[in-house]
């Protein structure tokens, strides 16, 4: 019974050490001034390759809840598929090139995944906070990329970076319509 005692004890300290941490994160000032855009960046990783870029021109749509439907032991609490996702609608495709057999076509419709299960912040800090700006019908600047290899040692997977997530200007949009 001791065992089981100190593991609970144990593990009861982790959480809150854990709530606490990440409570006090959430108490932080919000930016005067809110960011211009996301900048991500490709994963450090010299065995992925590049099968196809995009970069689009978007219009913002919503930040909807998507709950897993896959039938593992973890889905759809654990399984991290489940959450909040921002939902954009592809107007234009500014840039497209794909690199190889498998890289995936256009898009018509882009989503990123903002929260999991229990809507915490999942992914980049700053992705979330710049997604928080947009309202409903903003256009934007997307660009990624659709990367595929060892994501691990014995896993091999497509991975799909956000490089650039910019609210623009009907004009602005205009003028990079005009010049591709």
């Amino acid at each position: 019974m001791k065992p089981f005692k100190h593991t609970l004890i144990s593990t009861c300290l982790t959480a809150l050490i854990f709530s606490s941490a990440s409570h006090a994160a959430e108490e932080e000032p919000a930016p005067s001034k809110p960011p211009k855009g996301y900048v991500g960046k490709l994963p450090d990783n010299d065995k992925l390759k590049v099968l196809a870029e995009h970069k689009v021109i978007a219009t913002f749509q919503e930040v909807k809840f998507r709950r897993c439907m896959g039938l593992t032991g973890n889905c759809p609490e654990h399984c991290g598929s489940s959450g909040e996702y921002a939902n954009f609608k592809i107007t234009d495709y500014l840039h497209y090139k794909k690199l190889g057999k498998y890289g995936d076509d256009k898009y018509t419709t882009y989503s990123v995944q903002v929260t999991d299960f229990h809507r915490k912040p999942k992914g980049d800090p700053e992705l979330g906070a710049y997604i928080k700006t947009l309202k409903v019908g903003d256009q934007v600047v997307i660009e990624w990329k659709h990367l595929y290899g060892a994501v691990t040692p014995r896993m091999h997977s497509p991975v799909r970076p956000l490089l650039l997530l910019k609210k623009i200007e009907k004009a602005e949009a205009k003028r990079l319509i005009e010049a591709k």
